[in-house]
């Protein structure tokens, strides 16, 4: 691929997750029955896709000095932004926090939808299978080192897409 090629599929999958970026905030005005004290749940996957794109947003939350090539901006982020929606608007009350060793998302409880921030690191397939895979997390980790990783690096993406 020469230069021109590379800027223009660069743009084209930017564009993409700008789309899908479009698209999840549509999805999230739909559930009625989340409150946060500050923001909407739009307004929050507004900033979390926005800085998700940002090299020091991926160093800070998780220690990558590099965006990888052809990578999903949103890569890497699941844990963090799930347990981040899920802290900020309802906890049991509205969700499940799922996932698999790979990904994680969450299940609204009243409508019964997934509502995933970070679905565009993967083909529509490759996440319906994993979505098929998935448990409840409070199966899946148990460990107290990890849940203070995991506060810690939600509350650092919170810092960085302006949530706090």
């Amino acid at each position: 691929m020469n230069n021109s090629e590379t800027f223009y599929h660069a743009k084209n999958k930017l564009g993409r997750y700008d789309k899908a970026s479009q698209q999840l905030m549509l999805t999230a005005m739909e559930f009625d029955d989340i409150v946060s004290e500050k923001f909407s749940l739009p307004e929050i996957v507004f900033l979390l896709r926005r800085t998700f794109k940002e090299r020091l947003t991926r160093k800070m939350v998780l220690n990558e000095t590099k965006m990888r090539p052809h990578t999903d901006p949103s890569s890497g982020f699941c844990v963090y932004s799930s347990y981040l929606i899920y802290s900020m608007t309802g906890g049991d009350k509205v969700w499940e926090l799922q996932g698999t060793n790979l990904h994680w998302w969450l299940y609204h409880k009243q409508s019964g939808t997934v509502f995933d921030v970070t679905h565009t690191q993967f083909t529509p397939k490759e996440v319906r299978e994993i979505y098929k895979l998935g448990r409840p997390v409070s199966e899946l980790k148990k460990d107290d080192t990890f849940n203070d990783i995991l506060k810690m690096r939600a509350h650092t993406l919170a810092r960085r897409a302006g949530l706090e």
